[in-house]
């Protein structure tokens, strides 16, 4: 954002009622802090995607400061991700209603089960905290393809790779963001993909370190299309 840019959406914000004007600050906030806390969270996590008994270990093997961090930015990204996807839609439903009401309900179901799924996380490390830590393994593994966490893992991934490729169609043709921004959005879709689609991430083993790398870019991209977004939120814009 230019600083000619930045003016007007800080007149225009001034100008607010003081409801509407808390209202689209923890849009915003929501729109861009939701992702970014889901990057943090999984650059400290100590595991991701690995069997009980590595990841345990590595719960075990970890630093309390560096996982603790990974679990607040994970328990944040919770409460934000659900209402960011919403806000995302209020932009882009005047101009595109179709595609942001069903983009915004999708992203909405799909990122309410990632509080379940933080509380594995969470599991995990009390496991390893325990005397004999390695027993529990086989209860995390049983627990986590459970049928329930199953329909929880099922339901986030599906919704929430569609929603966002329904958002940023309809936040670029309402001309809320500009293109580049919408194709970081749809994009972050694809390559989180490919970042299921490799081997888990246990400790700093060279394989998960590639998927990593490859998670965190989905989800940068995802940061950067949502920043005009949540700029426009601030600056009281929707499509028109």
């Amino acid at each position: 954002m230019t600083r000619s840019d930045a003016v007007p959406a800080v007149v225009a914000a001034a100008r607010m009622p003081g409801h509407e004007r808390l209202w689209r600050v923890f849009l915003a906030v929501a729109i861009v802090g939701g992702p970014l806390g889901v990057d943090v969270g999984g650059a400290l996590a100590p595991s991701i995607h690995g069997n009980g008994r590595e990841t345990i270990a590595a719960n075990a093997a970890a630093s309390a400061a560096v996982n603790d961090g990974h679990l607040v930015a994970f328990v944040v990204a919770s409460f934000l991700l659900p209402v960011g996807a919403l806000g995302l839609a209020c932009l882009a439903y005047p101009r595109s209603p179709w595609p942001a009401t069903i983009g915004g309900l999708l992203g909405f179901v799909g990122w309410v089960p990632y509080a379940a799924l933080t509380a594995l996380d969470d599991l995990a490390r009390a496991m390893a905290g325990l005397p004999g830590s390695g027993s529990y393994a086989t209860l995390l593994d049983r627990f986590t393809v459970d049928p329930t966490m199953n329909a929880y893992l099922l339901i986030y991934v599906a919704c929430h790779l569609v929603a966002y490729v329904l958002l940023g169609v309809a936040l670029c043709r309402a001309r809320v963001i500009p293109v580049w921004a919408a194709v970081a959005m749809i994009a972050s879709s694809p390559v989180t993909i490919l970042a299921f689609a490799l081997p888990g991430r246990v400790g700093g083993d060279r394989g998960g370190l590639v998927t990593l790398a490859i998670g965190c870019t989905a989800l940068t991209l995802l940061v950067v299309g949502s920043l005009p977004a949540a700029r426009a939120m601030l600056a009281g814009e929707t499509s028109r």
